[in-house]
């Protein structure tokens, strides 16, 4: 099969017409080189505040700066990092759930046995034990996998970038959940990808609406989903829809980009397995921040043997290799097979706990908000009752009480995300949740009267 410019794909490139250039047929950019179809202009900001372009460099800035430009997450992470704000907002994995005393015995072994390779540069496609232990979760939770085809990268973000800039060229289709992850729909539109939403329900991606569009001649490179306890909604993709999306995949050429940080945090039950079961047109993500940390930046991806290479080249043009150090001190701790079981399972108890605690407390002192509860992950998925007060006009209050939320509005496409909000149950203590909750009381009923 070839990508109809005559190149090569190995199979992956998905037969579809040959469009014009994105720039061509989008949006006007503050460049006036226009932006993809799908994929929104910003104008350059001339103050140099908040991520802002400095007055005098626009003129020599890329059109991509100005394609879906977010400063989302970075408020997200702020936020978590106030001084005497309570943060709701952030799917940030909580401090006491950090193994630190093993960590910390994994990092003295490693000095002990193997500083110099630790502290030395290594392959860009990772160190060989660290390669091998993903090997290893992967063939545990989807299909079998040898180390020739893990790809560490700087936390599963990257793996998505490395994704993207291999196969993604201005204006293609990405088909992707709305709403959808943020750090996902931010990057797609960055590259100048056209997104193709597809709504989602709790039993994750509606396959049957993305059949649909497929039969109507949409043609996405790739299909992105969030299959356990999808970030913000908390769907689970069903067997059925897994099944049904491979099938799509090897009908239609494109790659299913499976992106799963959550499906270790089940709190009752166990993981349903990959896509990659069923298709062999499955790129996997596989991050450690919410089951380790966040902070060591190691994670990785499962490409096809045919995908690999081109990762591997784009892995080394943009950081050369994941931090050595970091490698070593996590392969030696998945080595010992014990811990990874039982620190899982305290992990399933640590935030389930959390989340039923929370279920409660919102039910009590938050009436007009409506939830399905948590299975897993890290989120509560919210819609505001009243009609009165919408997600936006909620967050500006509850940040001038000293709690952090996140609005529907920034996750969805086209979804109306003006009555939604995403709460995280999982950084805050009790007693914080308790207070967190209250002060959102107080923001309601100010936004309520505001509005009256």
């Amino acid at each position: 099969m070839t990508d109809g410019g005559g190149g090569a794909t190995n199979g992956f490139g998905p037969e579809r017409p040959t469009a014009d250039a994105g720039g061509a047929r989008g949006t006007t950019d503050s460049t006036g080189k226009g932006a993809p179809d799908g994929c929104e202009a910003a104008p350059h900001a001339a103050d140099g505040g908040g991520g802002g372009t400095a007055a005098g460099f626009g003129g020599l800035l890329a059109r991509r700066t100005a394609w879906g430009r977010s400063d989302a997450i970075g408020r997200i992470l702020a936020a978590a990092n106030t001084p005497g704000v309570l943060s709701m907002a952030g799917g940030i994995p909580a401090p006491d759930s950090f193994p630190t005393d093993r960590l910390s015995a994994a990092a003295e072994r490693v000095f002990a046995r193997s500083a110099t390779a630790a502290l030395q540069y290594a392959p860009s496609e990772g160190v060989p034990q660290m390669r091998r232990a993903l090997a290893v979760r992967a063939g545990e939770t989807g299909a079998p996998v040898g180390p020739e085809r893990v790809l560490i990268t700087s936390g599963s973000q990257q793996g998505l970038d490395l994704l993207a800039r291999t196969v993604l060229d201005e204006g293609d289709a990405v088909a992707l959940d709305d709403p959808g992850y943020l750090g996902a729909v931010q990057l797609f539109r960055r590259a100048g990808a056209r997104l193709l939403p597809v709504p989602t329900d709790r039993e994750g991606m509606r396959v049957d609406v993305l059949e649909e569009r497929l039969a109507a001649g949409e043609r996405p490179k790739l299909v992105y989903v969030v299959p356990q306890f999808h970030n913000p909604t908390g769907g689970v993709l069903s067997e059925e829809r897994r099944r049904r999306l491979a099938a799509l995949a090897e009908r239609y050429g494109f790659l299913v980009a499976e992106d799963d940080p959550y499906g270790d945090l089940a709190f009752t039950g166990g993981r349903l397995p990959s896509v990659d079961v069923h298709s062999g047109r499955v790129v996997r993500l596989m991050s450690l921040s919410k089951t380790l940390c966040p902070g060591l930046r190691v994670a990785g991806l499962v490409a096809p043997e045919g995908l690999f290479g081109e990762l591997s080249a784009a892995k080394q043009s943009c950081d050369l290799q994941t931090n050595s150090l970091g490698q070593y001190v996590v392969a030696e701790l998945l080595s010992d097979p014990a811990f990874l079981p039982a620190h899982l399972d305290r992990l399933r108890s640590l935030y389930g706990h959390r989340a039923r605690t929370t279920a409660s407390l919102l039910r009590r002192r938050l009436p007009w908000i409506a939830f399905d509860e948590p299975r897993g992950g890290l989120f509560f998925w919210c819609s505001v009752d009243d009609p009165r007060v919408t997600s936006d006009r909620l967050h500006a209050h509850a940040r001038a009480e000293g709690v952090a939320i996140v609005p529907g509005t920034p996750f969805c496409i086209e979804q109306d995300g003006t009555r939604s909000l995403r709460l995280s149950f999982a950084t805050l203590d009790e007693e914080q949740r308790h207070e967190a909750v209250a002060r959102l009381a107080v923001a309601f009923e100010k936004a309520r009267a505001e509005a009256s």
